[in-house]
């Protein structure tokens, strides 16, 4: 009894996440692509990597890394609050930001 209604609960888990999966995300204009949101955390990601390696004060850090920030987010001609509103779209959409992710994955493992 017990292993047939983990059967199906686990064969509706199943179909739920297929049909997520074919569903086209219906996107607001205005936010970041998403080949340049991977752009954007690749970057951030090994300025942040970067920065880990070097001992500094916490106010030093919080510091460079504001400034790093800022520097992505310019070198891809976006700001912060775009970013933001780019991440809020796209954690609502786990596919397409897991997606995202693994591209930033790979990119980072080619740097290596």
């Amino acid at each position: 009894m017990i292993h047939n209604l983990r059967t199906k609960i686990l064969l509706l888990c199943f179909v739920i996440a297929i049909a997520s999966c074919t569903q086209k995300a219906n996107l607001p204009n205005g936010i970041l692509t998403e080949d340049e949101m991977i752009d954007v955390i690749t970057d951030i990601q090994l300025l942040e990597a970067a920065q880990s390696e070097v001992n500094m004060p916490l106010e030093t850090q919080s510091a460079m890394r504001d400034t790093n920030y800022l520097m992505v987010f310019n070198k891809y001609s976006t700001t912060a609050v775009k970013f933001d509103s780019s991440m809020r779209v796209y954690t609502k959409h786990p596919n397409l930001m897991g997606a995202i992710l693994e591209n930033v994955s790979t990119r980072i493992s080619d740097y290596n």
